[in-house]
């Protein structure tokens, strides 16, 4: 193997969520592990431009599907002139550029598969799968739905990680007069059961429990309006608080006594879920992905079988009623977390590729 020398992810999208702060958090471990990292973006992108500049060195040119292709040579030549030897690819929109350069400078080619989608095999996905280096897949659901059985040996299960330095252990204020936080972080949306948690903190509070929610995390105005009208209907206003997206989670997850992720699509990863357990903060979740790769029921978490109302208040009293198994999971959570989801790991394995 030889020791890598520079890593340029391509990266542009009108909005920032797991997949870029994905390549920003491995950009700042890079540098930690010896190795140039490298973001090329869209020029017209401040926002982008702005921080993956905190970690990495970034290239900019009009990546708009009709302009990046006037500036392969450019790219090629910025590739040889800093000594870049990989370059990592996160998108199918962008793949045939990556090929390009390959074509122009001789760089390996690393595709990462971030969605838990079935393998195309057409004539052009063939094409691709023959062209690429090695296939990045973030979790087994995702590689056992993407892996090519005759390009086998080029699928590579790699775990994502989490940035621990981001979470750093901190004096943190609990909550007064008993109240048990159930927390909520990501995108906020149907299809990832905030209705269904909703229900279940009604059903608690019908049934005198104690008992508050904290969301965090972006939300559309369609699902916003939906959040509040069941909210202002059931007279839920006092115990349930929309903090919006915030960008340091670590006090919340720390203040938080659960969190809460019952979603009901199949789910690549769970970054927030790995994020909470390493800061010692159970996890109740669903089991439509790769979660239950994460999460043994019991032992580091709690599994849901069923994504309802009651099954989720059910999980909830679970953890509230047994003070030992809270404890027990709590700890086993971190510990499940800080051996085998971070990105120390995760950048080690994939400058081994």
């Amino acid at each position: 193997m030889t020791e890598n020398k520079g890593f340029l992810n391509i990266m542009d999208s009108s909005v920032w969520g797991g997949m870029e702060q994905y390549v920003y958090d491995m950009s700042e471990e890079l540098q930690r592990q010896g190795v140039a990292p490298f973001v090329l973006t869209d020029m017209g992108n401040p926002n982008f431009i702005n921080r993956y500049g905190e970690v990495a060195t970034v290239l900019t040119i009009k990546l708009s599907k009709n302009s990046r292709y006037l500036y392969a040579n450019t790219v090629a030549k910025y590739i040889h002139e800093n000594n870049i030897d990989t370059i990592l690819c996160h998108t199918g929109k962008f793949i045939l550029f990556a090929l390009l350069l390959k074509k122009l400078t001789g760089v390996k080619v690393l595709f990462f598969k971030h969605n838990v989608l079935p393998a195309k095999t057409d004539i052009y996905h063939r094409w691709i799968q023959n062209q690429v280096d090695s296939f990045v897949c973030v979790s087994k659901c995702v590689y056992d739905a993407q892996v090519v059985k005759e390009k086998q040996e080029k699928y590579h299960l790699v775990y994502n990680g989490i940035n621990t330095h981001r979470f750093p252990k901190v004096e943190v204020e609990q909550s007064q007069n008993g109240i048990f936080i159930v927390g909520y972080a990501g995108r906020i949306s149907i299809d990832k059961g905030i209705m269904e948690l909703l229900g279940a903190i009604k059903i608690l509070h019908e049934q005198g429990k104690n008992v508050e929610l904290h969301m965090c995390g972006g939300v559309s105005e369609n699902t916003l309006s939906q959040i509040d009208e069941y909210i202002k209907s059931n007279h839920m206003k006092t115990y349930v608080k929309n903090l919006g997206f915030k960008k340091d989670v670590n006090q919340f997850y720390r203040f938080i006594d659960c969190l809460v992720v019952p979603s009901k699509i199949q789910e690549a990863f769970g970054l927030v879920i790995c994020e909470a357990m390493y800061c010692n903060t159970p996890v109740i979740t669903s089991t439509s992905g790769a979660q239950e790769e994460i999460i043994t029921h019991g032992e580091d978490g709690l599994l849901l079988d069923t994504v309802t109302d009651t099954t989720i208040a059910n999980a909830i009293v679970y953890l509230m009623d047994n003070p030992a198994e809270y404890e027990k999971i709590r700890k086993k959570g971190y510990h499940r977390v800080e051996s085998t989801f971070t990105i120390e790991n995760m950048v080690s394995s994939i400058k081994s590729l």
